[in-house]
């Protein structure tokens, strides 16, 4: 019976088991699908081209993620959730303030124009309405509930007040007749809060 040779587990655990490799991978992966995503549109990313442009194979790919779409929201969470955590202000006013002046900010003009993208392929890609609702509708409207309730707000009023909220800046969003600016982002959370 052989035994184990500890120098093979010295250099297995130096080199971190995988997990460095791992993080490039999906860092590779996001990369590729959000340029891809940039340049085609999410509704035309597949796990074929995200595969060739990250050099990480699809298998590798797809114990990760069930699909492109998924890839795509995912990479563009990545960019986004740092910036867009709600912060608590002084009360209700400042803290829906603060989430939605972060929100306009986060989202410059081409990811703006992904996120358009993303919601109108969405109405017809039942995989990327999916992915939508479980990586940035639910995760968003969960957290801008929790910090709603640290002031007192009932749950069914916080949905009703994100509703309202998020309904008006997504309308002005999608249909930009009009900039997002912190003085409209004001007057909206003045006329709901």
């Amino acid at each position: 019976m052989n035994s184990p040779d500890p120098s093979h587990a010295a250099k297995a655990s130096s080199t971190g088991s995988g997990r460095k490799r791992s993080q490039q991978a999906t860092e590779a992966a996001q990369g590729a699908a959000l340029q891809l995503a940039y340049d085609l549109g999410p509704e035309r990313v597949t796990m074929e081209a995200i595969a060739s442009h990250s050099g990480v194979a699809k298998t590798t790919l797809y114990r990760r993620w069930n699909s492109a779409a998924a890839v795509v929201m995912d990479a563009f969470l990545s960019e986004l959730t740092p910036q867009i955590a709600y912060r608590t202000g002084q009360d209700v006013r400042q803290t829906l303030v603060f989430a939605l002046e972060d929100l306009s900010a986060a989202l410059d003009a081409p990811r703006r124009k992904l996120l358009r993208h993303m919601i109108a392929a969405a109405q017809s890609c039942s995989v990327l309405e999916q992915a939508f609702w479980d990586r940035w509708i639910a995760p968003r409207r969960q957290a801008g509930k929790e910090a709603l309730e640290q002031f007192g707000v009932s749950s069914e009023e916080a949905e009703l007040t994100l509703d309202l909220l998020y309904g008006a800046f997504y309308y002005r969003m999608l249909i930009p007749y009009a900039p997002i600016t912190s003085t409209w982002i004001q007057k909206i959370v003045d006329q709901v809060s």
